[in-house]
């Protein structure tokens, strides 16, 4: 049960990652335009690799209302960056109601879907996740040796074959 517990994270995680690696989201409103110069780029380990974290100085078409003209800004792709590109930036309501702004490229792909058929598609890959976390615990128990003890109660005390015992005596009518 643990290992399918831990293959509908996984599971939960990839689809995630792939979600944010097709540009679906539930985006908000567009805030600014702006064209980015590159410094570098990686790949995220934190989104199975699909996705490229890159480090750039912004120039912003128009002044935000707290933000400034110039600013120093990560953006995701699905593609590896380089040299000046045209981003865009979506403002959002995260956590508590603060706002949340994320950035990326103007020329993305569209999404094949929505927002809506990519949560119903997340949720229900959890079950075949879970399916398979189960069979992987079941053959990783059966590689694992037996247990040599005979398993005891809360007390210590190994339980007797009789059941609904559990290692008590019986006592007579109380009357």
């Amino acid at each position: 049960m643990i290992t399918g517990v831990v293959f509908v994270v996984v599971g939960a995680w990839f689809m995630l990652s792939l979600g944010v690696s097709l540009g679906i989201s539930d985006q908000g409103k567009t805030d600014r335009f702006g064209v980015a110069r590159i410094q570098e780029c990686h790949r995220s380990p934190l989104r199975f690799w699909m996705i490229h974290v890159c480090q750039a100085e912004v120039r912003w078409d128009r002044k935000s209302m707290n933000g400034p003209l110039v600013t120093s800004s990560v953006i995701g792709s699905a593609s590896d960056l380089s040299g000046e590109v045209d981003v865009v930036s979506y403002q959002s309501s995260g956590r508590y109601g603060a706002l949340q702004y994320s950035i990326v490229p103007v020329d993305r792909p569209r999404p094949l879907f929505s927002f809506g058929w990519w949560f119903f598609f997340t949720l229900v890959s959890l079950i075949p996740s879970y399916a398979v976390g189960w069979f992987a615990g079941k053959g990783i128990d059966r590689l694992l040796p037996e247990r040599q003890e005979k398993p005891k109660d809360w007390r210590g005390v190994s339980r007797r074959a009789a059941s609904g015992m559990n290692g008590r005596r019986k006592r007579g009518r109380r009357r």
